[in-house]
């Protein structure tokens, strides 16, 4: 079973370990269980593709074993299981989101080893098999990583709340493997920051997006472009004179935005802000991306010249249709941003009654599959065709 996919399962019981090997392994899996603080600090070091994980154990926090995960195997899949309630599993799996985590399943002890079993086979057969979480079963050599080759971008709308019209796109960059197909943007670019070449990753990105759009009518014609940009990259000096050369031959810097991601610790702000300041005087717009998954949030959203605030898909899923009141977390992010003058967009938004509940509490832009999932540029246009069929049911 060299290829099984392997379940990490960590729990302070060790027969309760033992128990969900036993389920995993009948699945097809393989399985290795951590029960001890020295165990479970040494499993996370390791290598596996789905983790069970208990948020109660004992001397360990599991919900700071989530952040450990996280900042170690972004978009690993995890199933959660606690002897809490189901409404503390739910913010557990909001927690877990926000930690880049991807929730398949929450379950309230004791549950049906049935349900699991079932969980991890609906899981490996959807999970993208072209790569391990941490450690790609394809090998990927330093040269590919940024081959123009194996690169291209997507383009994903953000709308009006108000009118439905487009307000821009966003440029998200793709790997494809010629053999295996794409693969998971958690994976390649955690690599590329492994490696320390992010800054070569975002001139590829702004090289493909000036060419797109000099060549792509749809493209030619957005009021914005947005390209991400991590915060390793916000040391950078050179960056802004480079940003002006590649990006303002296709358009002027004012219909261009940089979402700052925070992929990696937001470490010394000095030569940070100066490159965000230097990039807005150029003209440039900014974006505080993933806003409401971190304190440091605010504190960038305060010092840092920002003209846009994106609101979190883990944020836009707490909003209950049923609720008398909006969620106070989601509604205190679009005030804070609306009293800074920035332009709020909600991330993730998936559902009409999602839609429905960003415009109600303010969010002046939205972006998510249910607008359009991210496209090439030639399938622009035939996506926001569809959009605009589905706003005119929306009210």
């Amino acid at each position: 079973m060299a290829d099984a996919a392997r379940v990490l399962v960590i729990d302070d019981e060790e027969a309760i370990c033992e128990l969900i090997e036993a389920v995993a392994e009948s699945a097809g899996f393989s399985a290795r269980s951590a029960s001890t603080p020295a165990d479970i600090e040494r499993a996370i070091e390791g290598r596996f593709d789905l983790v069970v994980l208990d948020l109660s154990l004992g001397e360990v926090d599991g919900i700071e074993v989530m952040s450990r995960l996280g900042a170690r195997h972004r978009g690993m899949p995890v199933i959660l299981v606690s002897g809490a309630d189901q409404s503390l599993l739910d913010t557990a799996g909001r927690i877990a989101e926000m930690h880049k985590l991807r929730v398949i399943g929450t379950f309230a002890k004791p549950f049906s080893l049935d349900v699991l079993r079932t969980a991890m086979l609906e899981w490996s057969q959807v999970s993208d098999q072209a790569h391990d979480p941490t450690g790609p079963k394809i090998m990927v050599g330093p040269d590919q990583l940024l081959d123009p080759e194996f690169l291209h971008l997507v383009y994903q709308p953000k709308v009006s709340t108000v009118s439905g019209e487009v307000t821009g796109v966003e440029a998200l960059v793709r790997w494809r493997h010629p053999a295996h197909g794409d693969v998971s943007p958690s994976v390649f670019v955690a690599l590329i920051e492994e490696a320390g070449r992010t800054s070569e990753l975002l001139d590829s990105v702004m090289k493909m997006a000036a060419r797109d759009r000099a060549r792509y009518r749809a493209l030619k014609s957005m009021p914005d472009v947005s390209v991400n940009i991590s915060v390793l990259d916000l040391d950078d000096d050179e960056l802004p004179r480079r940003a002006q050369r590649m990006l303002t031959e296709a358009a002027p810097a004012d219909a261009w935005t940089f979402e700052v991601t925070e992929t990696a610790p937001f470490t010394d702000a000095a030569p940070a802000l100066s490159i965000l300041t230097r990039l807005r005087l150029a003209g440039f717009r900014l974006a505080v991306d993933d806003f409401g998954t971190g304190t440091s949030n605010y504190e960038r959203v305060l010092a840092a010249p920002f003209t846009e605030l994106k609101i979190d898909r883990a944020m836009v899923s707490r909003l209950d249709i049923e609720a008398s009141e909006p969620d106070p977390m989601v509604k205190s992010g679009v005030e804070v941003g609306h009293s800074l003058g920035l332009h709020v967009v909600a991330e993730g938004v998936e559902t009409p009654d999602q839609f429905r509940m960003v415009r109600d509490i303010g969010c002046d832009a939205a972006q998510g599959y249910l607008i359009s999932a991210p496209v090439a540029p030639v399938q622009i246009d035939a996506a926001l065709d569809e959009w605009r069929r589905k706003f005119e049911f929306l009210g």
